[in-house]
């Protein structure tokens, strides 16, 4: 393959995403993981969704990533009701503080922060053996 080649190839498929986009189609949300020096981070690029409607939830060792989809039942119960969609989900390692996961949206990004608890340094203990 040329390098015009790759560089058409490129361009199409960015060309292709943005018409699949506009024609009614989807974008795949894109959720990343890294680890950093004091907390995991978890970053979520979710196209096309209010951030007003975004949730997170712990359950179990999962961190759940959610949107709201308004469904109109107005013509049976005159309201509309709000249908969680999983977008998707990550392992939450052992080493994490649960209880401090925070998240925040910024520049059409969803981050969550996944403080270290106090395993996260190792743990060393010398076991006695009983004679």
């Amino acid at each position: 393959m040329r390098f015009n080649d790759f560089h058409i190839s490129k361009e199409l498929l960015r060309k292709v995403d943005v018409m699949n986009t506009l024609n009614g189609g989807i974008s795949k949300p894109t959720v990343l993981m890294l680890k950093q020096d004091s907390r995991y981070l978890v970053k979520a690029r979710i196209p096309g969704v209010d951030p007003e409607k975004m949730r997170v939830e712990v359950q179990n060792e999962k961190l759940f990533l959610f949107h709201d989809i308004s469904v109109d039942n107005t013509y049976l119960y005159k309201e509309t009701d709000q249908i969680p969609f999983n977008i998707g989900y990550v392992l939450i390692p052992f080493d994490v503080n649960i209880k401090k996961i925070k998240a925040q949206y910024e520049n059409s990004e969803l981050l969550i922060s996944l403080p270290f608890n106090e395993l996260a340094g190792g743990y060393n203990k010398n076991i006695d053996i009983e004679k």
